[in-house]
């Protein structure tokens, strides 16, 4: 251990705490951890260590640790464990039989590591611990590792560099590595690694602190600017999806959406009045692509403020009228409430009555920010009295305008001011709130080298609970979906759809999320991909990014090849700003139409399907999965251009987008036998083959040997009011045999049945003189038209050949369901 003696001052380059056990049984480890050095030096700035901490290691279960290391006298901030916080850890664990793991605690100069088959698959050294600056390394096994997000990163594996976890409204930016930070909306501090053995874990620093990563070396170094050390380790087996779902368990699992919110969503800022939005809807449906879902920017507010509505420029019969064309209708919501228009304003007289805006640390009144509404206050979302005042509100706009959804932004907080902004009207009504003054804090670092108050509150101010900002600042997205989650319970919404910008783990149970402010460039294309992959990790599922790119002008190519990506998001939504050409696909060309019609329609045909992947996952794990979390076993899965740009629905339908200019791409095929979903062409698997795809085509799609889909066969499909109860059933067996699985639901849309849906396990058997299907149960009928079976030559009397040889068609219908689970064809 290096150490530096100036001037009787101990200036040391690492700490060398020691531990001594106070509490030692099998599933729990307590230590006195203790240093007689006083400070240290980090960045030219010298830090006072804390000396006495306290280490503690809970065993919660056989795969479950937990790590806590805080200050003796407990200070440090801790993340609440109330709601939305009520995560799953274990206070006081039981003793288990077995163990997956070893767990060696170096007491003479701290080192924690956790071990399993012979190797250390985590480790906690070089301890430094102070109230405002905790670091400690790990040292990775290898470079098999995903996650530590929101970042905007070309590829979807976590690479060597520095990244900054802190939420922040930053658009049409990429991560490097480097600094500045190039950090976004959401802080997920969440590691994905493999280990050498093969299986996997999943790491969680729960810690809500600006953080810093340096990743470089083979180490990696974790940075914060506050809190305490709480690492939860979740181990998991080969397969990476089981230590996904465990850790969707301990958060709590994620939310099913409701039904129509999986249908195509169009929006766009500048929308200025209701006249446009009927127009959009109806030119989506005289060019015969499916719609759902009309969405208006700040656009239909009076003067850009929240909960209020513009009824000159929409008014509410127009409402009425888009409901009859068979749409729903969500509204941009952000949270800073304007001032200008005063007590005739709901939002601000509200506030004012409930006193739940937030306070200057510099001067004691309100917090003086702006926003798009202009001079602005921002709610405390710790505030007790914030419940009442946030479910009066969104009921004040329900009032107004009877939204289906909502879509939650600048909720990092957003600020267009660097901390307090210097308002010319001074609305200072209130007596100095003493309690709420705060001295600024000298941080010897700061976290992405960006002034932490940068386009939002500073890190001195106040929460109610006397929280600092700099510790809840992560957290204030959540927050506001939690609230807005029960706020929609409250207006009767069974399955609340809001679409939030700033998340943190647990988001969600509440809330869906899209990737914020994108731009129109072949790089955000690519890079969406691997973002939906990190936000099934993190337990937001349900998630896509602005097809065709918010910022910036659109091309006819970049839209088709993302239309063609988009076919796989969970959420489907083109959206751009009012600064750019108009993106609607109808105004885009023929080739983009053509895209959107051909791929939005096999969308919606396959979407009963989809949303049953969601039910079967039970609200944990993985829905849209990139191919090694279904093949860990196969390494060429990990090869950069497939894990980037190829995925996998659930366990039975692999797509492989073109994601750059160009008409043809390498995908690789793992071990199966695949076909192509349209055509039934069959492709070998565990190998690479060049596939064509023209810019107005069906996007690349296959479904696996030994699984079967059901699909709608509506030849013209409005929206999802058009999808019926007639489907095509396509099997592609292995062995004779093909598994497939259906929600048991008669209406899709009945939100209280869908929440409590069970499955139907359909299984197709090849035998030699018939087909036989059965159903493990159905209370709902499945009529089928069609039964459509790949790799079977058409030997039997009920059949007809298909396109190529080893297809075979059976024409119905057919009933299945209700009393009827089997069916025999001959």
């Amino acid at each position: 251990m290096l150490i530096i003696i100036l001037l009787n001052l101990q200036l040391v380059v690492y700490t060398r705490y020691t531990a001594t056990r106070l509490k030692n049984t099998v599933p729990f480890k307590q230590y006195k951890v203790n240093t007689n050095e006083i400070t240290v030096q980090r960045t030219g700035h010298e830090i006072k260590l804390e000396q006495n901490l306290i280490l503690e290691i809970r065993q919660e279960k056989s795969d479950q640790i937990d790590i806590q290391i805080y200050d003796e006298a407990n200070n440090h901030f801790r993340i609440p464990s109330s709601p939305p916080f009520d995560y799953n850890d274990v206070k006081d664990p039981q003793q288990f039989a077995n163990y997956d793991y070893e767990i060696d605690v170096e007491q003479n100069c701290l080192e924690i590591k956790v071990q399993r088959d012979n190797a250390t698959i985590f480790t906690l050294s070089d301890l430094i611990f102070s109230e405002r600056y905790i670091e400690f390394t790990h040292y990775p096994q290898n470079k098999q590792m995903w996650g530590l997000g929101e970042r905007n990163q070309v590829g979807f594996r976590f690479r060597e560099g520095i990244y900054t976890l802190y939420a922040r409204d930053e658009p049409n930016i990429i991560e490097d590595g480097k600094r500045p930070g190039k950090h976004v909306y959401s802080s997920h501090p969440v590691l994905l690694s493999m280990e050498e053995s093969g299986k996997f874990n999943i790491m969680f620093y729960k810690s809500s602190s600006p953080m810093d990563i340096k990743y470089e070396q083979d180490q990696m170094k974790f940075i914060t600017i506050g809190g305490i050390i709480n690492i939860k380790l979740f181990l998991g087996d080969e397969y990476p999806r089981s230590v996904i779902k465990k850790y969707h368990q301990y958060l709590g699992g994620w939310m099913l959406p409701p039904f129509w919110g999986f249908g195509f969503h169009q929006c766009r800022w500048g929308y200025q009045n209701s006249s446009v939005l009927i127009d959009v809807v109806q030119q989506y449906q005289k060019n015969k692509i499916p719609i759902d879902i009309i969405w208006t920017d700040l656009d239909y507010m009076n003067d850009r403020q929240i909960f209020s509505v513009d009824k000159y420029r929409f008014p509410s019969k127009d409402y009425q009228y888009l409901k009859g064309l068979g749409v729903r209708y969500i509204p941009l919501l952000d949270v800073a409430v304007g001032v200008k228009y005063g007590n005739e304003d709901e939002g601000y007289k509200k506030g004012i009555e409930y006193d739940i805006f937030l306070y200057s640390p510099d001067t004691g009144y309100r917090f003086e920010g702006y926003v798009w509404p202009g001079d602005s206050y921002f709610p405390d979302f710790f505030h007790p009295n914030i419940s009442i005042y946030w479910n009066e509100m969104h009921e004040h706009l329900y009032k107004q305008v009877e939204f289906d959804g909502l879509w939650v932004d600048m909720n990092e907080p957003a600020n267009f001011c660097q901390g307090e902004c210097n308002w010319s009207n001074k609305v200072n009504d209130h007596p100095i709130r003493k309690d709420r003054l705060n001295k600024e804090i000298d941080f010897p670092y700061i976290p992405g080298q960006i002034p932490l108050a940068n386009k939002t509150l500073p890190p001195h101010l106040l929460h109610y609970g006397e929280y600092l900002h700099k510790d809840v600042h992560n957290l204030y997205g959540i927050m506001d979906s939690f609230y807005t989650y029960q706020a929609l319970k409250e207006l009767g919404k069974v399955q609340p759809f809001q679409i939030t910008r700033s998340t943190f783990p647990g988001t969600g149970k509440y809330a869906q999320h899209w990737t914020g402010d994108n731009g129109a460039s072949w790089d955000f294309l690519y890079l969406s991909l691997g973002q939906i992959f990190q936000f099934q990790i993190f337990g937001i599922p349900m998630v896509g990014a602005d097809v065709c790119g918010f910022m910036g002008d659109t091309t006819d190519k970049l839209c088709c090849r993302w239309i063609q990506l988009a076919f796989f998001y969970p959420f489907f939504r083109n959206h751009n700003n009012d600064l750019s050409k108009p993106q609607e696909f109808y105004k885009l060309g023929s080739h983009v139409i053509q895209s959107a019609q051909k791929n939005i329609h096999l969308r919606y045909s396959l979407l009963k399907w989809f949303y049953s992947i969601f039910i079967r996952e039970q609200n944990h794990g993985s829905i849209i999965n990139p191919l090694f979390f279904i093949f860990p076993n196969d390494y060429l899965t990990y090869r950069d251009f497939v894990m980037d740009t190829q995925l996998i629905i659930g366990e039975e339908l692999m797509g492989a987008p073109i994601l750059n200019e160009g008409v043809t791409r390498i995908a690789y095929f793992p071990d199966s036998i695949w076909y192509d979903l349209i055509t039934g062409l069959e492709f070998k698997g565990k190998q690479d083959h060049t596939l064509y795809c023209s810019y107005n085509e069906i996007v690349p799609i296959f479904i696996r040997s030994g699984y079967l889909v059901i699909q709608n066969i509506k030849e013209i499909i409005k929206n999802i009011k058009s999808l019926d109860n007639h489907y095509r059933l396509i099997a592609a067996p292995m062995n004779s045999e093909a598994k497939g699985i259906f929600a048991d639901l008669d209406n899709f849309e009945d939100e209280e049945k869908a929440i409590e849906a069970d499955i139907i396990n359909l299984k197709l058997i090849v035998q030699e003189k018939s087909v036989k299907i059965t159903l493990n149960q159905s209370h709902s009928e499945l009529i089928i038209d069609e039964i459509l079976i790949y790799g079977l030559e058409c030997s039997y009397q009920q059949c007809i050949s298909g396109y190529y040889k080893y297809n075979s068609i059976f024409k119905g219908p057919f009933s299945l369901g209700q009393d009827k689970t089997e069916l025999e064809l001959k």
